[in-house]
C-alpha cells in the first residue's frame, strides 16, 4: 500500500508543478515542493473497502520527500523561429498534443513526421534535418556514431511511458489472453488460430504490424522473439505500415485479425477494439509502473546541445514539454515517467544549456530527517576496500552524532558481495563496481533483492614511489605492459632503467581489480595475472608499503588511499591526463569509477538502524566525500539513489 501510495505522490507532486512566466532568458531556476493531502482506497477483505483520509505523518515522511526538479521559466510568446521534429508514431500522440499547447500559448509553429523511430534518427542523424527526434526506443550505438559524424551529440529526454497494446478486433470473442509464447506464435508460425490454441477457431489469423522503422516492431521483436525479427517477417498474411491508423483499420475489420502499436492508439479505439492481456496482465498503468506488464517501454525526444544553442525556440519548447508533459501525457493514452527519469531529463537539458536546475547543490529529492540518537541496533557491512574509507569516514559522523556501532570489514567487493548474497551476513555491501548479474540471482536465492545506492566516484590512482625519476605518465597500452608482459622498464620505453618490474596489485576478489582489469585488458585476467614479481593484497595499505619500499615498484588503488600517502608516492598521468576532479567528472581521466553501497528492502524493514543509516549517508555523503580522496557522485546520480531509498522504505 505504501508504495503504491508513493507513486502516487510522485506523480501529483509532478502535477503540481508550476509555469511561473517571465522571459525565456530567466536563468534563476526553483525547486517545488507541494504537500497533498490524498485519499487512498484500503482493502480490508474481499468483501469489505475502507477509505480513509492518509494522515500529517504520512504527509510528514511522504510528501514532503518528493521534491521535483524545475527548469527556468519559458513564455511561448517570447519565442520565434521554427521547430522540426520526426520519429515515432507511438511518440507522435503526445508530442502533438505538446504542440498543440505549446502554439495555444503563443509558441512558434512546430511540425511533427510521423515515420518511425529508425526513420527519425536517420532524419535526425543522417541527414541532420530535424531538430528532435522522437523514439519509442532508446538510440542505438551505431545511430550516434551516425550523430558524431555530423557534429551532433544526442541527448536523451524522456517524456513518458507506453504499454504496447495487442490488440483483436471487438468481434472477436474467443480471446482475451496470450502467453509470451502464444504471442509468438500468433506472429509467426502459426497459420491459423486453432494452431495457437485448439479451443480457437481454425481461420487464417490475419497479421497487423509497424514497419521496421518503428520503435514499436524494434521492442516487440525484442520482448517477443528475443531481437531475431525473422519470423516475424517470414509470417504470411502479415501488412506492416508505419501509420498505426492503418493498421487500427486493419485489425477492426475482420474478428481473426491482430496488430500491436501504442497504448494511445488502443485508447483512441476502444470501442472497436479488445486489448488482450499479456501472460495473464492487464496493461494498465499499476501493472505498467511496477514492471508486470511485459510490454511497457519509454518513450523519449532526443536533440543536441548545438541545435539548441542555435535554435533557441528549440530549446525552449523541450523546456515546455519537459515541464509540462504530465499533465497531458495521461489524457492522451500514455502513462507518466517517473519522477527520477524527468528530472534525469531535465538536468540534461540544464547541462545543455550551461545553467543550474532545481537551485543547484542542494536541490534534488530530500530524505526524511533522520536522528541518529533516537536509533539503535548494529549495522553490519562489508565489501570494497576502496569505499571503505569513505564508509568509515561516515560511520565515524553517525556515531559522533549520537548513532549506534557500525563495522566494516574491507575485503574486496566480490567478497563483500558473497558475504551479503549468499552467506546473508551482512546488512550492507561496499563495491567499486555493479552488482553481476550472478550475484543478483545469488541474492535473490536467498531473498534478498539487492538496492543499488550510488555514493560517490573515485578514481583508481596508478602509482610509483616518490623515488622514482624516471616516469610521469604511461599510455594505456604502457601500463598493460608494466603489468604484464614487461620484466623490466626498459621494456617499456628504453630510456627507463632495466631494473625488473615489481608489481603491487589489488586481490582479484576487488572492484579496483575488477575495474582495472576491463579497462586495461578488456576483460581478460589472464595477463595481469601470469605477470612475474607480482604481490596481491585485500589490503590498500600493503600495496602502499610495497610501492614505497623500492623505485622499481608500481601498483593502482583507490584515489583515497594515493591521497593518504601522497608524501611517499608519485601519481602517474594515464594519457596524459592528470586524475583530478574536473578530469574525472568530465570522463577524460581513463581511469574513473563508481562507488556503491547496496542493501535490501527487507533488511531495512527488519533492522531500521540500515534504513535510518543509509538514509544519513545519502545525506551528508557529499559533505564528506572530498575531504576523504574521492569525488561526488553526480546529482542525478545522488538523487536516484534516494529515490531507491524512498521506494524501499515507504
Amino acid at each position: 500500500m505504501r508504495n503504491k501510495l508513493f507513486a502516487i505522490l510522485a506523480i501529483f507532486a509532478l502535477l503540481l508543478v508550476a509555469c511561473g512566466g517571465g522571459e525565456a532568458d530567466t536563468t534563476e531556476p526553483e525547486t517545488i515542493t507541494e504537500t497533498v493531502q490524498v485519499e487512498v482506497t484500503r482493502v480490508v477483505t474481499e468483501t469489505e473497502t475502507v477509505t480513509e483520509t492518509v494522515t500529517e505523518t504520512v504527509t510528514e515522511t511522504v510528501v514532503e520527500t518528493v521534491e521535483v526538479l524545475a527548469l527556468p521559466a519559458v513564455d511561448p510568446l517570447a519565442v520565434s523561429g521554427d521547430i522540426v521534429i520526426a520519429g515515432s508514431s507511438t511518440v507522435f500522440p503526445l508530442a502533438e498534443r505538446m504542440i498543440e499547447r505549446w502554439q495555444d500559448e503563443g509558441g512558434p509553429a512546430g511540425t511533427y513526421d510521423s515515420i518511425g523511430s529508425g526513420a527519425g534518427f536517420e532524419r535526425f542523424c543522417v541527414a541532420g534535418e530535424s531538430d528532435i527526434s522522437g523514439a519509442s526506443r532508446a538510440i542505438k550505438d551505431s545511430e550516434i556514431e551516425s550523430c558524431q559524424a555530423i557534429g551532433r551529440d544526442p541527448i536523451e529526454f524522456r517524456i513518458g511511458t507506453d504499454a504496447l497494446a495487442v490488440t483483436v478486433s471487438s468481434e472477436n470473442d474467443f480471446v482475451t489472453n496470450l502467453s509470451l509464447e502464444q504471442l509468438a506464435m500468433a506472429f509467426s508460425t502459426a497459420e491459423t488460430w486453432a494452431d495457437v490454441d485448439p479451443s480457437f477457431p481454425a481461420e487464417p489469423i490475419q497479421r497487423f504490424i509497424p514497419g521496421t522503422d518503428s520503435g514499436t516492431f524494434d521492442f516487440f521483436v525484442e520482448e517477443v522473439f528475443d531481437e531475431d525479427e525473422g519470423p516475424i517477417l517470414a509470417a504470411s498474411n502479415t501488412q506492416l505500415s508505419e501509420d498505426d491508423n492503418v493498421l487500427v483499420q486493419g485489425i477492426q475489420g475482420s474478428p481473426y485479425a491482430i496488430g500491436f502499436f501504442g497504448y494511445a492508439y488502443y485508447q483512441e479505439n476502444a470501442a472497436a477494439l479488445n486489448i488482450l492481456n499479456i501472460e495473464g496482465i492487464e496493461a494498465n498503468a499499476a501493472n505498467v509502473d511496477n514492471g508486470s506488464y511485459p510490454l511497457g517501454r519509454p518513450l523519449f525526444m532526443y536533440s543536441d546541445a548545438t541545435i539548441m544553442a542555435e535554435k533557441p525556440q528549440v530549446a525552449a519548447f523541450l523546456n515546455f514539454v519537459l515541464t509540462f508533459v504530465n499533465e497531458e501525457v495521461v489524457d492522451v493514452g500514455y502513462f507518466p515517467a517517473s519522477t527520477a527519469a524527468l528530472n534525469a531529463a531535465k538536468e540534461g537539458w540544464a547541462g545543455a544549456q550551461g545553467v543550474a536546475v532545481g537551485g543547484g547543490a542542494s536541490a534534488g529529492v530530500i530524505l526524511p530527517a533522520v536522528d541518529p540518537l533516537a536509533v539503535s541496533g548494529d549495522l553490519v557491512i562489508a565489501g570494497s576496500s576502496t569505499v571503505f574509507p569513505l564508509a568509515e569516514r561516515m560511520i565515524e559522523r553517525w556515531q559522533d552524532e549520537g548513532g549506534p556501532a557500525g563495522t566494516y570489514d574491507s575485503i574486496g567487493s566480490g567478497a563483500g558481495f558473497e558475504r551479503f548474497c549468499v552467506a546473508g551476513e551482512s546488512d550492507i555491501s561496499g563495491a567499486s563496481r555493479a552488482i553481476k548479474d550472478s550475484e543478483i540471482e545469488s541474492c535473490q536465492a536467498i531473498g534478498r533483492d539487492p538496492i543499488e545506492f550510488r555514493i560517490g566516484t573515485d578514481a583508481l590512482a596508478v602509482t610509483v614511489s616518490a623515488d622514482n625519476d624516471f616516469l610521469t605518465e604511461l599510455s594505456l597500452e604502457q601500463l598493460a605492459m608494466a603489468f604484464s608482459t614487461a620484466e623490466t622498464w626498459a621494456d617499456i620505453d628504453p630510456s627507463y632503467p632495466a631494473e625488473p618490474i615489481q608489481r603491487f596489485i589489488p586481490g582479484t576478489d576487488s572492484g579496483t581489480f575488477d575495474f582495472f582489469v576491463e579497462e586495461v585488458f578488456d576483460e581478460d585476467e589472464g595477463p595481469i595475472l601470469a605477470a612475474s614479481n607480482t604481490q596481491l593484497s585485500e589490503d590498500d595499505n600493503v600495496l602502499v608499503q610495497g610501492i614505497q619500499g623500492s623505485p622499481y615498484a608500481i601498483g593502482f588503488f583507490g584515489y583515497a588511499y594515493y591521497q593518504e600517502n601522497a608524501a611517499a608516492l608519485n601519481i602517474l598521468n594515464i594519457e596524459g591526463i592528470e586524475a583530478n576532479a574536473a578530469n574525472v567528472d568530465n570522463g577524460s581521466y581513463p581511469l574513473g569509477r563508481p562507488l556503491f553501497m547496496y542493501s535490501d528492502a527487507t533488511i531495512m524493514a527488519e533492522k531500521p538502524q540500515v534504513a535510518a543509516f543509509l538514509n544519513f549517508v545519502l545525506t551528508y555523503v557529499n559533505e564528506e566525500v572530498v575531504d576523504v580522496g574521492y569525488f561526488p557522485a553526480s546529482e542525478d546520480a545522488l538523487n536516484s539513489a534516494k529515490l531507491g531509498w524512498l521506494n524501499a522504505n515507504n
